[in-house]
């Protein structure tokens, strides 16, 4: 007890930190499998390709000029 006679609530522990396995319901609805991921990749690197081609963009420095295969 305190000195004013209130008690004091201890904290509760936490209990979702990067440790914790996954539980039931922690699924996110929509989530794309690894082949759709893949092929959204894919894509997505064609067209800044084609952007860069174009002078739309161009590439970071220091950035690879292919992409490793």
């Amino acid at each position: 007890m305190s000195s004013h006679g209130k008690r004091i609530r201890r904290a509760e522990p936490y209990v979702c930190g990067k440790d914790t396995p996954p539980q039931p319901g922690d699924e996110q609805p929509g989530g794309w499998s690894c082949e759709r991921l893949i092929k959204m990749n894919d894509c997505f690197v064609e067209r800044v390709e084609a952007a860069i081609a174009a002078g739309k963009e161009r590439r970071s420095d220091g950035e690879a000029p292919e992409r490793a295969a």
